[in-house]
């Protein structure tokens, strides 16, 4: 369960199980972050790498941002 960041936009899974490892992997030449609306989860992927965090536990759709490119915006299902 991967979300990819290329070309400043978000491409991920449909959904992921509660409590889930996901990846992100960062593509672009620039910082990026992965920050859920409700504070459930946070992620700073440098350029060029890739982090982990754990899906929320709870089963909902979570909208998510990066703080350092507002255009940038995302949801994580988890079921």
């Amino acid at each position: 369960m991967t979300i990819h960041i290329k070309s400043f936009a978000y491409t991920g899974p449909d959904s992921v199980p509660a409590g889930a490892s996901v990846t992100v992997m960062n593509m672009d030449s620039q910082a990026h972050t992965v920050i859920a609306e409700d504070g459930s989860f946070d992620a700073v992927v440098k350029a060029g790498t890739s982090t982990t965090f754990t899906a929320p536990a709870k089963a909902g759709t979570y909208a998510y941002h990066c703080t350092y490119h507002s255009n940038m915006q995302g949801t994580l299902t988890v079921k």
